[in-house]
């Protein structure tokens, strides 16, 4: 077993502010393949609008906030809900109290089937 530290960097990219992401698993590069992040919106933060490169699930596990997709209309996300965005969609994720969330990142659709809202 290793213990590891994984220290949280500031993201500016995408015009975001407030954003703190600590990259906590690689295979390769994440643009060939997967990755899992958790990111920080401080109260106010913002990350800003840009496309996905693969498949990514944004998990809020604390706190709450918004995301928006291709059509940009903000819809709320709190603890135990998430966002999921196919390759290429446009998106952006704000939060006006803050929030901790898991992003996953990969090639293949990381959740089987349609969810809830997607079966509607």
């Amino acid at each position: 077993m290793e213990l590891l530290a994984v220290p949280e960097r500031g993201m500016a990219a995408h015009g975001s502010a407030g954003v703190g992401l600590r990259a906590a698993a690689r295979v390769m590069t994440p643009q060939d393949g997967f990755a899992v992040d958790v990111v920080r919106l401080a109260a106010g933060g913002r990350l800003g609008r840009h496309p996905t490169a693969l498949w990514q699930l944004l998990l809020v596990v604390e706190g709450a906030g918004w995301v928006t997709g291709t059509d940009a209309v903000r819809r709320p996300v709190a603890a135990g809900t998430a966002a999921l965005w196919s390759p290429g969609e446009e998106h952006e994720t704000g939060s006006a109290e803050g929030l901790l969330a898991v992003v996953v990142q990969c090639r293949e659709r990381p959740l089987p089937g349609p969810g809830p809202e997607e079966a509607r």
